[in-house]
């Protein structure tokens, strides 16, 4: 009996394995078959897209994007346009409110122009943040941002803010502990005694005016930028991605936005009808500093290194290519 027994469970062992050896041969070719098949595409595919939907960004209230004042959006032109101060950001406005019909485009102040309540401009914040998602990760949407070479514009922040007007003393100066505060002050028109402050304490100090452009982009967004300008080739830069929009409410079909609105109109002239000027051609700006004539005045190895290691992130940022400037080779 127990021989019986042995025997028997050794049958059924054999069997068991036979069965699972049938199953698996069953099994191979229905996968390689499937693995081939456009069903099995199509659902690869399906499982790709998902996890890309995953991976895709939203627009949140707390992103600097969406927070700030300074991300236009013009829908007829499907144009999503990040300025940052010290970048042509005036002449930029006075362009937009042209393209929205306000009569103030060209006669609005400096100052004026800065206003919401003048400008009438659209911003990234005025939509819902699904909406604002949408446009920032569609295709047919541009988005665009134009930057300035780095020790250039810290220099013309100090020149217009600290020079030329007392913004630094109200928003830097004044706000350090007494002890600091008449170091600032009296030292507020040095360039060094500048970097020294907004460097040193930036709970106090940090203002976009100075801050690195780059930090006023939102890291997830930056592989959504589609076009970067630079302000030394502010003209030619700003031509080209004009003369790639076109909108299809334009009564003259196919005509480019360079085309409708930056061809004339744009100058120092009186009167907008007297502006002949194409946009960008000449620097309209009333606090145009002229830092870029300034540099070897201003900047010292000391302070030259400072900014190169302050705004470092700037030239970190992969997408933006700056020309390479180095005032004091030898330092």
């Amino acid at each position: 009996m127990n021989l019986l027994k042995v025997a028997n469970i050794k049958i059924a062992l054999i069997l068991v394995l036979l069965l699972s050896l049938l199953n698996t041969i069953r099994i191979i070719p229905t996968l390689t078959k499937d693995s081939n098949s456009d069903d099995n595409t199509s659902v690869l595919r399906k499982h790709t897209a998902t996890e890309k939907e995953k991976e895709t960004p939203v627009v949140l209230k707390d992103d600097f994007i969406y927070g700030v004042r300074t991300s236009f959006v013009i829908p007829e032109y499907k144009l999503i346009f990040f300025t940052f101060p010290k970048v042509a950001c005036s002449e930029w406005k006075r362009m937009f409110m042209r393209i929205y019909g306000n009569p103030n485009w060209c006669k609005a102040s400096f100052s004026q122009v800065h206003h919401r309540g003048v400008n009438k401009i659209r911003i990234l914040g005025d939509y819902d943040t699904e909406v604002a998602t949408a446009m920032m990760t569609s295709p047919a949407w541009t988005k665009v941002a134009f930057f300035r070479e780095p020790k250039e514009r810290v220099l013309s922040s100090f020149l217009d803010k600290a020079v030329n007007t007392n913004f630094y003393m109200k928003y830097c100066c004044e706000k350090l502990p007494e002890d600091k505060r008449k170091n600032c002050e009296d030292h507020s028109k040095e360039f060094g005694s500048f970097l020294h402050h907004v460097t040193k304490y930036p709970k106090e100090c940090t203002n976009r005016h100075w801050i690195p452009q780059v930090s006023m982009m939102d890291a997830k967004w930056w592989p959504y930028i589609d076009f970067i300008g630079y302000q030394n080739t502010i003209e030619q830069d700003s031509k080209r991605l004009m003369q790639m929009l076109t909108s299809t409410k334009d009564p003259v079909p196919n005509r480019t936005l360079y085309e409708r609105y930056g061809s004339s109109g744009w100058g120092s002239e009186e009167g907008c009808e007297n502006r002949t000027h194409a946009f960008m051609h000449v620097n309209t700006a009333e606090h145009k500093t002229g830092a870029d004539s300034q540099m070897k005045e201003w900047y010292t190895p000391e302070t030259e290194k400072i900014v190169e290691q302050y705004w470092a992130v700037e030239w970190a940022q992969e997408k933006v290519k700056f020309d390479k400037v180095k005032l004091f080779p030898d330092s």
